[in-house]
């Protein structure tokens, strides 16, 4: 488990993670890394995103994945392309508007913590929620072309584009009546960039928990931004074909709809009981009195605490006890140790380590077998990094090293078109005409 294979054989660790992922190991996956994340970013040009990013067929940059895990910065990002297209600011505006949707995302979770999880608002209507998902919902078998074109899409690839879902949470939260916690957590395990910030933030502002009003669509919202792709030649009973009034009405003023009890028939999850946690699997490890924690959140060999402890042991530990309460799709594992593969073939440090279990215990016994008296790790907001660094202050010295800011705002994140308003000048480099746009 050390260089040159550093998490051992891929089929190994896939042994040791049985129960912690859904479906079984497969081929055609989206590729990890911070190598591919580079090579993506400096093709991309974002000329034609504000006109057509609300497209299916946008001209998109398909980077989330990468920002997510931290093999790119938002930062990194914003500095390349306006590096790359200096004296062109209107080419950037639109997708540096989008982009610092990321950064504020990440304000309201460092603000609130695991206070995300539930509603930061009262909702804007008074319509009951079910913790149930429908089980024609989780089989992809609505019946309905788009939901179940958005839903294929969702577990066989792992990515949507930003309208689909928005679609598919609205039809979950209002069409169907589920918890939009329900669908967060769909989301996190089969999207390649599912997080704890974008993810349930962009969840409660489709519920209504977070903005002035829920969001939901209709038919000809669905048929004009998917350029027909299902409408065409659908033959179901439409719940979406109305005007927005009308919908309004049946969404918010009547009941529910029945709803199934979830099943786990996408994919095949693994619950084979795991071996227990072995002190001693890891063997003879040279000594270091440094060790560098490299969280999900910070794969990059460019990251502040990697680049300042070149000669310190790394360690990725997989969270095994999160894992197996909300096991990711295969593809999101495997995009995950194509990145580490990536991260640790750019690296000089002598030792390098995947290990699996509960990320304090499994750093503290390690830092022990090394010798190590100080711990590294970036920052991020995510509760999990937190906690785990909180745990390990008990008995580590450890240092957390700041990211990057991509911008400045220090008060409560409430809204985004305030926060815009505040940090355009700071992303752009100046103010734009207008900072709104309609919620809509």
């Amino acid at each position: 488990m050390t260089t040159p294979d550093p998490h051992g054989s891929r089929t190994a660790l896939l042994d040791r993670l049985r129960g912690c992922f859904l479906g079984e190991p497969k081929t055609d996956t989206l590729p990890g890394g911070r190598t591919e994340a580079l090579r993506r970013l400096h093709a991309y040009d974002p000329a034609a995103y504000g006109r057509t990013r609300n497209h299916l067929t946008g001209t998109l940059s398909h980077l989330s994945p990468y920002l997510r895990h931290g093999m790119l910065s938002a930062v990194e990002v914003k500095e390349h392309l306006k590096a790359r297209f200096p004296n062109d600011p209107v080419r950037l505006e639109e997708f540096l508007r989008q982009l610092a949707w990321r950064d504020f995302f990440e304000k309201v979770l460092k603000w609130h913590g695991r206070g995300l999880d539930e509603d930061l608002e009262e909702p804007k209507h008074a319509v009951a929620r079910s913790a149930r998902i429908p089980l024609d919902v989780v089989k992809g078998d609505t019946g309905l072309p788009c939901v179940d074109g958005v839903l294929h899409e969702l577990f066989e690839q792992g990515y949507l584009h930003n309208h689909a879902r928005l679609w598919l949470a609205a039809y979950l939260c209002h069409f169907r009546g589920v918890r939009w916690q329900e669908g967060a957590e769909l989301f996190r395990q089969h999207l390649y960039d599912g997080d704890a910030a974008s993810n349930s933030c962009s969840w409660q502002w489709v519920e209504g928990t977070f903005a002035s009003k829920p969001y939901f669509m209709n038919k000809e919202n669905i048929a004009t931004f998917s350029g027909g792709k299902w409408c065409g030649t659908c033959t179901a009973k439409c719940p979406f074909d109305a005007d927005y009034p009308a919908l309004q009405h049946r969404l918010f003023a009547g009941s529910t709809a029945p709803l199934a009890t979830r099943g786990v028939d996408v994919g095949t999850r693994n619950d084979a009981s795991l071996s227990p946690v072995v002190t001693d699997d890891i063997g003879p490890l040279p000594h270091a009195t440094e060790l560098v924690w490299v969280h999900d959140a910070a794969m990059s060999w460019g990251d502040a605490a990697l680049k300042a402890n070149p000669a310190a042991a790394v360690a990725f530990v997989f969270d095994e006890p999160a894992l197996r309460a909300e096991p990711w799709a295969y593809h999101r594992l495997a995009f995950v140790l194509d990145g580490l593969d990536d991260l640790y073939s750019h690296l000089p440090n002598l030792t390098k380590l995947t290990l699996v279990g509960d990320p304090a215990e499994r750093l503290a016994a390690l830092a022990a077998r090394l010798g190590a008296t100080t711990i590294h790790v970036s920052q991020h907001p995510n509760p999990w990094v937190v906690e785990t660094v909180e745990r390990l202050r008990s008995n580590f010295r450890v240092v957390v090293h700041p990211r990057p800011a991509f911008a400045e705002y220090p008060q409560e994140p409430k809204r985004f078109s305030r926060y815009w308003e505040r940090v355009a000048p700071q992303v752009l480099g100046y103010r734009p005409k207008s900072s709104k746009r309609p919620h809509q």
